[in-house]
């Protein structure tokens, strides 16, 4: 049998943790175990996870290590020190569809066979969210659109600009973990979020698949680190018009400038295959080049959030 472990990263979470430990007890499947990590809570979220433990004691186990202060550096510390033959990343206030764990693990292992056959390559599977308020009453039943993205959008490009998952909807096998732990260089403050450095080094080094349903539940609470925010396509145009008229075109330099900065910490890994390498190099160093030539590559190279995304002409 396979060792499951969901990575459940908590922090003054004990307005909705009992919400989502029941649904992790209540899988379709049942064949994993929970390794929580707690970032200093001051509230009930460690009365909490005993609790739960006391009541599940072979499920659930807590790692009592020192605080890490965010939400990243929590999950990279579980995944530093679980291991296990697949993962899941957890939040500690959503709530997951009774089938999420099977689905996710069922097609893993589907992708992994079609990735490497007996040689497990990295594989990464992600889902969708129902986005929810804070009672789970529905807002909008595609968190990935919501936001305006595309669950297609798994290029290596792609998620280096824009990553489309979120990390608790991401079901991924040893083979991507130990790549994903294995460089002591990475400078982690360039590094967007957890879910996108799993997500860039799958699209890399094996395969990413998305699951086009949603099996979470996203509470938007207010207090998320990537809240649910979305624009019609009027109210996008609208708002890429003002920042050109208002001057505001630094911020989508910056925003281009954070994903270069992000590559940068990419190419620290060893063994990337020498095409994406030179791609991932270009990107890095494509400052200095003309406009018309920056334009080019990023569309020669599929730099793209979207087909037509207005502000990508502006790119600095």
């Amino acid at each position: 049998m396979k060792d499951v472990a969901i990575l459940l990263a908590t922090y003054n979470g004990a307005k909705y943790l009992r919400a989502q430990l029941d649904s992790l007890f209540g899988q379709t499947n049942q064949d994993f175990r929970i390794v929580a990590h707690d970032d200093g809570s001051s509230d009930e979220t460690i009365n909490i996870l005993n609790e739960y433990m006391d009541k599940y004691p072979d499920r659930l186990e807590i790692i009592y290590g020192h605080p890490t202060g965010s939400p990243k550096a929590n999950f990279m510390y579980l995944l530093s020190e679980v291991e296990a033959d697949y993962y899941f990343f957890c939040d500690q206030d959503d709530v997951w569809y009774p089938d999420k764990v099977e689905k996710s693990i069922e097609k893993l292992l589907e992708t992994e066979i079609d990735a490497g056959g007996t040689d497990r390559k990295p594989a990464i599977v992600f889902t969708d969210m129902t986005v929810v308020d804070e009672n789970l009453n529905v807002i909008d039943n595609s968190f990935i659109r919501y936001l305006g993205r595309s669950p297609r959008n798994i290029a290596y490009t792609q998620i280096i600009i824009d990553n489309p998952a979120a990390g608790t909807t991401m079901c991924f096998n040893r083979a991507l973990r130990d790549i994903a732990v294995s460089c002591d260089s990475v400078q982690w403050e360039n590094v967007p979020m957890h879910d996108a450095w799993l997500l860039e080094i799958a699209s890399i080094f094996g395969t990413v698949y998305a699951i086009d349903e949603p099996l979470v539940y996203y509470r938007q609470t207010g207090h998320n680190n990537m809240g649910a925010v979305t624009e019609s396509t009027s109210e996008k145009v609208a708002r890429n018009a003002g920042d050109i008229a208002n001057g505001f075109l630094c911020k989508k330099k910056a925003f281009i400038n954070e994903a270069r900065v992000f590559a940068r910490e990419i190419l620290r890994l060893k063994d990337i295959p020498e095409d994406k390498l030179k791609v991932l190099n270009g990107f890095v160093h494509i400052g200095s080049k003309p406009k018309l030539y920056r334009i080019s590559y990023y569309r020669r190279h599929n730099f793209t959030r979207a087909k037509h995304n207005l502000w990508m002409r502006f790119w600095v």
